[in-house]
C-alpha cells in the first residue's frame, strides 16, 4: 500500500487515485467520486433502457430489441455526467452524506418545524372620509367610487353651494 503524502491535516485527508502507475488520468477524483460514478453507471443504463422498454411496450405492444443497447450507449454517459455534476459541490466541508441528508430533508415529506410561531400582521384600513366640496365639484356628482361607497345611499351628499 503506497504512503499517502498530503499537505492537509489528518482530518482533511483527500485520498486521490490518479490511475495505474505510468498511465495516470488527467483529472483527480477521490475514492468517493469514483465510487459514486461507478455506482451511477448501471443505474443510468437501467433507467434509460427501462424508459425505452416501457415506451416501446406502450406504443408497439412489445419491448424493442435495442432498449438495452440504447441504454448502454446513452445511459452510461448520462450517468457519468450526472455523477460529475453531483460530485462537483462535494468537499471536505460539505461531504456527500451532508448533500444526501440535505436533499432528503428538502424533498422529503417531513416538514420543517419553525423556530418561532408566524406573526400575522393586521393593519387597519384608513378611515374613509367625505370628500371636500371643492373635490366633489371637480369630480362631478358620481364621487361614490372614490369614497368607497357601494350603494348610492352609502354616499353622503352635501348640498352644492
Amino acid at each position: 500500500m503506497p504512503e499517502l503524502r498530503t499537505d492537509d491535516g489528518p482530518r482533511k485527508l483527500r485520498a486521490v487515485w490518479l490511475g495505474p502507475k505510468g498511465a495516470t488520468l488527467p483529472f483527480e477524483w477521490t475514492y468517493v467520486q469514483w465510487a459514486v460514478t461507478l455506482l451511477m453507471i448501471p443505474l443510468g443504463i437501467g433507467l434509460i433502457a427501462g424508459a425505452i422498454a416501457v415506451g416501446g411496450l406502450l406504443i408497439t405492444g412489445r419491448v424493442p430489441w435495442f432498449a438495452f443497447w440504447f441504454g448502454l450507449i446513452y445511459g452510461a454517459p448520462a450517468a457519468v455526467y450526472g455523477a460529475v455534476r453531483l460530485m462537483r459541490g462535494v468537499s471536505f466541508d460539505e461531504p456527500l452524506r451532508h448533500k444526501i441528508t440535505t436533499a432528503r430533508d428538502e424533498l422529503g415529506s417531513r416538514g420543517r418545524e419553525r423556530a418561532e410561531t408566524p406573526i400575522h400582521w393586521q393593519l387597519p384600513w384608513p378611515a374613509m372620509a367625505e370628500l371636500s366640496p371643492g373635490a366633489k365639484k371637480l369630480l362631478g356628482d358620481d364621487s361614490s367610487v372614490l369614497t368607497g361607497a357601494t350603494r348610492r345611499t352609502d354616499a353622503v351628499q352635501t348640498p352644492r353651494r
